[in-house]
């Protein structure tokens, strides 16, 4: 395992074929490393990535291994590689358990995922899909070049003294490489570029302010940056001032993130605050995000509301929620407090909702696939209350 640092340079001279795996919080690092990938695998033409390049989006439990095995058959054209990505909103919910996972297994294999301490208990240990494909696939070959990507909240490494089981047991066969949040250094250099970009500059209690409220997500910040630079540079034209972002620029324009975009989108919309959630996912359009991944994102939040609305409901306390879900203490305070305040019911509407937009979206039944509209819909709809009646 290493860290993206350490990966930049070793594809200083080229990328050699192999298995990528890309996990941590910073996803716009992710992205921008896997594009990089890309190019350098492929080249810039167009036409020979059509040919070379097999791009994948995989929501909350989704994973198509036919069509990833195709990809894997198709011989490069042109070109002396070909490239695949493969990104999922949440590779922890492809875990199953025993039999569920598969029924001639005596056990063994992708081996004991953490908080599965329970050894034969109710089904034994359990495994990953994913891992378990990614294991029979290998080493795919010099010409291959393949990127795996968890999003950030959609995986859990573990420690950095103790793995998770996935994890362990990926880096053994393929290259694990963490994206942490960059240092403060780095990221005020980068804000710096991004404020140069207008023609402005700003002091250094500026950048730590728009650190501390708007959180060290490069995507986010990109969204966050771009606002503050646009109003210094009207205000400062029209004052006839000099073109400096002032501490009160940011604070008319930043606003405050809880570091998890796709949490504060499906609990804006539970609880009424429609203009909260459209905001939010204008950030997300700004980033690009795929309508599908987010999606999936919103349906995996909604799910865990719903299981900590059910927990509550029953007088469980928090601890019990959070050992059930194998969830960090942190992001199960925030659903069970959030939950608290719903119940159960509107909540598994909430859901079957969220499920039916998803094929809509995967039919292409009300937009294309990459429309954000039917998402938008489903904002106004569950932020208004109406979860019934379809």
């Amino acid at each position: 395992m290493i860290k993206e640092a350490e990966l930049a340079k070793e594809l200083k001279n080229g990328v050699p074929g192999g298995m990528y795996f890309f996990y941590g919080d910073e996803d716009f690092m992710k992205n921008r490393r896997a594009a990089d990938m890309k190019r350098d695998s492929v080249g810039s033409d167009p036409s020979l990535s059509a040919f070379n390049c097999f791009e994948f989006v995989f929501g909350d439990g989704e994973f198509d291994a036919a069509a990833v095995e195709d990809a894997l058959l198709a011989p490069p054209m042109m070109s002396p590689k070909k490239f695949i990505s493969l990104t999922f909103s949440s590779v922890d919910s492809l875990k199953a358990r025993g039999r569920e996972a598969d029924p001639d297994s005596d056990g063994e294999g992708a081996g004991e995922q953490d908080g599965d301490r329970d050894g034969g208990k109710k089904g034994g240990k359990s495994r990953n899909r994913l891992l378990d494909f990614l294991k029979d696939v290998g080493d795919p070959g010099p010409d291959t070049v393949i990127v795996v990507k968890a999003v950030s909240g959609g995986f859990d490494p573990g420690t950095a003294k103790a793995p998770s089981s996935f994890l362990r047991e990926a880096d053994r066969f393929m290259r694990c490489v963490e994206f942490p949040y960059q240092p403060e250094g780095k990221l005020t250099r980068w804000m710096e570029r991004h404020f140069a970009e207008y023609g402005l500059c700003a002091g250094p209690e500026v950048f730590k302010w728009i650190l501390k409220t708007a959180g060290k997500s490069m995507y986010r910040l990109t969204g966050e940056l771009a606002k503050t630079a646009a109003y210094a540079a009207v205000r400062a034209e029209r004052d006839h001032a000099a073109p400096v972002v002032t501490l009160e620029d940011a604070k008319a324009c930043v606003t405050a993130t809880d570091e998890d975009d796709a949490f504060g989108l499906a609990n804006c919309m539970m609880s009424g605050d429609m203009a909260g959630a459209l905001s939010l996912l204008r950030v997300k359009m700004a980033k690009r995000e795929e309508p599908l991944l987010i999606m999936g994102q919103i349906a995996r939040s909604v799910s865990d509301l719903y299981a900590a609305a059910a927990f509550s409901a029953d007088g469980r306390d928090l601890s019990d929620f959070a050992a059930a879900m194998k969830m960090n203490a942190y992001r199960a305070g925030l659903c069970y407090r959030a939950a608290a305040k719903t119940s159960p019911a509107r909540y598994a509407d909430a859901l079957e909702l969220c499920l039916a937009v998803d094929r809509r979206l995967k039919s292409g039944l009300g937009g294309s696939s990459d429309s954000y509209a039917p998402i938008e819909r489903l904002i106004c709809s569950l932020a208004s209350g109406r979860t019934g009646g379809r």
